[in-house]
């Protein structure tokens, strides 16, 4: 059973092509089964969440080790540090040690407080408390900080 609100995704097909509109990257993209996942956990950062998508980074290159990376979605805090870093799966794929070595790496130049994966039938958060990660159980709600 998928974890998320179904959320009306701007769908189209062009030719044997699937297509999603994404509305943080304002462009059309694939819709892949990670992409469905991905789709899905924006609009529940915005919807439920209440984060702007002024805040949320989408397929943002980032160097792990002198490696170009792609961290699935972001969230940056209003001075524009990692808050949030979240690697999504399509449903198919098992949310192991892998994946969360995979993120935990991502996070080494990041520095993100909370960690997320999903494959959108499963979640693991991860929040950073005095140098250490502990599971959390959701997704911390955005509260805008006074001007």
């Amino acid at each position: 059973m998928f974890i998320y609100p179904e959320y009306p995704l701007k769908v189209r097909k062009i030719k044997e092509t699937t297509e999603v509109w994404d509305v943080v990257r304002k462009q059309w993209v694939s819709l892949s089964p990670e992409e469905f996942v991905r789709q899905h956990l924006i609009h529940y950062l915005i919807h439920e969440k209440k984060y702007p998508p002024s805040l949320i980074l989408v397929e943002k290159e980032i160097q792990v080790y002198q490696q170009k990376k792609r961290l699935d979605v972001a969230i940056l805090n209003k001075k524009q540090e990692y808050l949030l870093v979240a690697e999504c799966k399509a449903p198919t794929i098992p949310l192991n040690d892998k994946v969360i070595h995979q993120i935990l790496t991502y996070n080494l130049s990041l520095h993100a407080q909370y960690l997320v994966i999903t494959n959108g039938i499963k979640e693991f958060i991860f929040e950073k408390n005095n140098e250490k990660w502990q599971s959390a159980t959701e997704i911390k709600t955005f509260t805008p900080t006074p001007s």
